[in-house]
């Protein structure tokens, strides 16, 4: 996609994040976009808790290229059948090379270890790892913070599972030790999947509400 300059130029098939005042986050999937309207298909609790005439404030990233922010006044809804709002254009958008985080309070369990990729005469073995038991007590789609009785302080990166929405998630991120007395520690994601990035972000916008 090229800079995005309108709404009009929004791809089917998009997802775009939108926030309502009073109800929190969800999302939109556009289904159809032309020179008059955009339409698009709403979860259900965000399509009862809307109305004609309503502003959103919507966001959207376009991997590998920017994130745009811009309103978005719903003109209409589908009475009967699917979820389907319809909203009009706008020309006034900002856009962003950096990706917007949204943060989570969140109770996560994860296992996990730790490993350091920089010393290659230290190859990972199955002997070698040592598993450990933490909590997720916050979560972006970019970094979580984590608490662990396990002192790992000295990682240098660390590789986990947690369950999201009953899928089990791997990740994989940089590790930062940020209270030594409380063992919580930070990790910055890394080569992770949009797929699964996506997941995240699902799961924060679905727990993210006023």
């Amino acid at each position: 996609m090229k800079k995005l300059e309108t709404t009009r130029k929004i791809i089917i098939g998009s997802t775009i994040r939108v926030y309502k005042k009073g109800f929190g986050y969800s999302k939109f999937e556009v289904l159809e976009n032309n020179d008059y309207y955009l339409a698009a298909l709403a979860r259900d609790d965000f399509f009862t808790s809307v109305g004609t005439g309503d502003t959103l404030e919507a966001y959207l990233w376009v991997e590998n290229e920017a994130s745009y922010e811009f309103k978005l006044d719903i003109i209409g809804k589908i009475v009967s059948g699917p979820p389907v709002v319809f909203l009009n254009h706008t020309r006034t958008i900002i856009r962003s090379e950096q990706r917007k985080c949204l943060t989570a309070q969140v109770s996560i369990p994860i296992k996990f270890f730790t490993f350091d990729p920089g010393n290659p005469s230290k190859g990972i073995t199955t002997e070698q790892i040592v598993f450990h038991t933490g909590t997720i007590i916050l979560l972006a789609d970019r970094e979580a913070t984590i608490r662990s009785d396990a002192d790992i302080r000295y990682g240098k990166f660390i590789k986990g599972t947690i369950t999201l929405d009953g899928a089990m998630i791997e990740i994989v991120g940089m590790l930062d030790c940020i209270n030594d007395d409380k063992n919580i520690y930070n990790i910055i994601f890394t080569g992770m999947h949009e797929k699964v990035r996506n997941r995240i972000l699902d799961h924060i916008f679905t727990i993210y509400r006023e």
